[in-house]
C-alpha cells in the first residue's frame, strides 16, 4: 500500500519533470542561435569605420539644416525631400528637423 501511494505522489512529479525538461534545454540553445546571429550581424555591420560614418552624417546634417532652415524661412509647409540610407540620411533628417525649428 505504500509503494502505491509513493507512485501516486511521485507519478505526476515525474511527469511534470519530463514534460519540462525539453522546454528547459530550449531558451539556452535559443540563446546560443541569438548569440551567432548577433554576432555575425555585429560582423556585417561594422563594414564602415565610424569616422567616415561620422563625417557622413555630419555632411548630411549640414545639407539638412540649410534646406530645413531656408524651407523655414520662405514658410514653406514642412516636407522632408531626401529618400535614401545611411548615415547621410539620419544626419540629413536631424538636420532638417533642426533647420526648420529654428526660426
Amino acid at each position: 500500500m505504500r509503494i502505491k501511494k509513493s507512485l501516486i505522489l511521485a507519478g505526476p512529479a515525474l511527469l511534470t519533470a519530463v514534460t519540462l525538461s525539453p522546454l528547459a534545454a530550449s531558451p539556452a540553445q535559443a540563446l546560443a542561435e541569438t548569440s551567432a546571429a548577433s554576432a555575425q550581424t555585429t560582423t556585417l555591420v561594422a563594414s564602415k569605420p565610424p569616422k567616415e560614418k561620422k563625417a557622413e552624417y555630419k555632411k548630411g546634417r549640414m545639407a539638412g539644416y540649410s534646406d530645413g532652415r531656408s524651407a523655414c524661412e520662405k514658410k514653406e509647409p514642412y516636407s522632408l525631400k531626401y529618400s535614401g540610407g545611411g548615415a547621410y540620411q539620419r544626419g540629413f533628417t536631424d538636420g532638417y528637423n533642426s533647420g526648420y525649428h529654428s526660426c
